[in-house]
């Protein structure tokens, strides 16, 4: 996502007639429902998005909306249809109206839709085809297009979107069907024929269509009683663009035309807006008074992860075990974060061997990256390095520099900074090639100590960097100094920025195999201790309970983070998707 999200919409305003305060819902409600129906799109398959309201409650508007944004914003294709557009000719619906029920004269209810040529459409636009055309119907003269005149897509469509009263309705049981419901039914359909030929259609031909929706919005309205008088002004609307004429209708006229729907649009407030993947709730004025998406009831889980002994293995820091889980999270947008002692070019070297775009901690806490178009704003504060966004906590590396230079000189010669050890030695300790060796050397905020020295001294030592507002920890290899940051505190600051980002509520998972993670554990919901053998001070929590893995990294990395339930339920149902699909 990018800045670009929020855009000038004055071009759109204007074309529907739309008051301003059509922005303020547009960035309140609208651009996350894209954003919502992004991230439920599979990669590289169409989604079939529903938007179902009754007359007048705005669904044309927002789907024009959707594919404005959508084509604004991002590189997929997207169109809207509208059920309208599949009506059945005059000529046809009079035959219907001769040889089935009187009712189907009127444009509207299910059975007065052309439902082949809707799931041809439909179908073809989902197989990603070019050149398939898109109907049009003439409500000013309440009959079809002319073919010649319809459009005809350029490109393979990514997002379908088909709108009106009753896209996604179900037929109700048959038992209530019994009483008529409005003076229309009591008058013309006395024998309850036209309105089970009706729920007949929505239990048989419409689910071609229907039962292939991925995504379903509705606009809800307070209550039918609010549906003449948004009709109305949808028709008054109509009247000022085309003039009065056939295809336009008095008032008396909308009431005869509107009891055609009451029947389903009513089963449709009780039943449908419990299944909306996603509910905007309208009031009297039509205005959006609330929504819910259905993706905001299950917790979106954060994962911050140290590297070294808890995701990669000590010993060769190999990725193959964990690239394929990896990818499979960040498909799903469920983040994974690293948060580590490695500096910035170690990451972002990682980062590109395993192609992943995430936001990572370096150096113990002393800085995040985020990529560039990872949120839609800057957050506050950040500088621009390179392709990234950097928050700083730590001063530059030249003022701990300076503070270890005014301690005792007996010190010096029982340590080495890590920028300072030879390549010979850097191998040694870590494992590192040359080249992993320089990445690791060119460091920013901190530069880790090799101790060699005594414990005896080494306590000195502490307690004489501590005196100068230093916090020291004793990781697997290193001895790790730092003044106010830590891997918590960059944590709790990137959690702040996911909170914004993301409308559902957090669960914030930390993985570590070290003392050097304690506090990022700590800090976490779901707290993750990986086993790690060689660790000198394995981490013990005081104000959290943790889960300990039975394997060292990477497999107890992969067996940790697969077996929890906010992790696995995701990625069960999109392997379910696949499998379906």
């Amino acid at each position: 996502m990018s800045e670009a999200s929020i855009v000038d919409i004055t071009p759109f305003l204007a074309k529907h007639q739309l008051p301003l305060k059509y922005q303020y819902l547009s960035e309140q409600f609208f651009i996350p429902l894209a954003h919502n129906i992004l991230e439920s799109k599979k990669n590289n398959t169409p989604i079939f998005v529903a938007i179902n309201g009754c007359q007048g409650s705005g669904k044309t508007t927002l789907a024009d909306f959707l594919v404005t944004w959508f084509g604004n914003n991002t590189s997929l294709n997207s169109v809207a249809l509208s059920i309208d557009d599949f009506y059945l000719s005059k000529e046809h619906r009079k035959g219907l109206a001769k040889d089935v029920h009187p009712l189907f004269a009127t444009r509207g209810v299910p059975g007065t839709h052309d439902v082949g040529l809707m799931n041809t459409t439909i179908s073809r636009l989902l197989a990603k085809e070019v050149g398939v055309p898109l109907p049009k119907f003439n409500k000013h003269q309440d009959d079809c297009a002319p073919e010649q005149t319809w459009e005809c897509n350029e490109q393979p469509i990514d997002i379908i979107i088909l709108e009106g009263w009753c896209v996604g309705s179900e037929p109700q049981p048959p038992f209530s069907l019994s009483e008529p419901i409005n003076e229309l039914e009591l008058k013309n359909d006395k024998e309850g024929v036209w309105r089970r030929c009706v729920n007949s259609c929505l239990a048989n031909e419409y689910k071609s269509v229907f039962g292939k929706i991925n995504y379903t919005v509705m606009l809800k309205a307070p209550s039918f009683e609010d549906v003449f008088k948004w009709r109305q002004e949808q028709e008054q609307k109509l009247i000022a663009n085309k003039g009065e004429g056939s295809g336009t209708m008095s008032d008396e006229q909308l009431v005869y035309f509107i009891s055609h729907f009451e029947r389903i649009t009513r089963e449709n407030l009780n039943t449908l807006s419990a299944k909306a993947n996603a509910l905007l709730e309208l009031d009297s004025n039509r205005d959006i008074s609330s929504m819910h998406l259905t993706s905001d009831d299950t917790l979106q889980p954060i994962i911050f992860t140290d590297l070294d002994g808890t995701l990669l293995d000590h010993a060769d820091y190999n990725t193959n075990n964990i690239s394929e889980l990896l990818q499979q999270l960040q498909s799903v947008h469920i983040p994974v974060v690293f948060n580590t002692s490695k500096t910035f070019c170690e990451v972002v070297e990682l980062k590109n061997e395993l192609n992943i775009q995430q936001p990572f901690i370096v150096e113990n806490g002393a800085a995040v990256y985020l990529p560039l178009d990872y949120f839609e704003l800057k957050p506050i504060g950040c500088t621009k390095v390179g392709a990234y966004w950097c928050y700083a906590f730590a001063s530059p590396l030249s003022s701990l520099l300076s503070d270890l230079d005014s301690l005792s000189s007996e010190y010096q010669s029982h340590y080495k900074l890590f920028s300072d050890l030879s390549s010979e030695q850097i191998s040694s300790l870590t494992g590192l090639d040359d080249a992993h060796a320089r990445r690791a050397q060119t460091r920013d905020f901190s530069d880790p100590l090799y101790w060699h020295g005594s414990d005896e001294l080494l306590n000195a030592f502490v307690n004489d960097v501590k005196a100068l507002g230093y916090e020291i920890k004793i990781g697997g290899r290193f001895i790790h100094i730092a003044k106010n940051t830590d891997k918590s505190a960059a944590q709790q600051w990137l959690v702040k920025q996911f909170s914004q980002h993301f409308r559902k509520p957090l669960t914030v998972i930390a993985l570590g195999d070290s003392d050097n993670d304690k506090q990022m554990l700590e800090q976490a919901d779901i707290a993750i201790i990986i086993n790690n053998p060689s660790s000198k001070k394995p981490v013990k929590l005081s104000h959290n309970k943790a889960r300990y893995s039975q394997s060292p990294a990477p497999l107890g990395w992969v067996e940790e983070i697969t077996t929890l339930p906010c992790i696995s339920s995701i990625l069960n149902t999109i392997e379910e998707q696949k499998s379906h699909g």
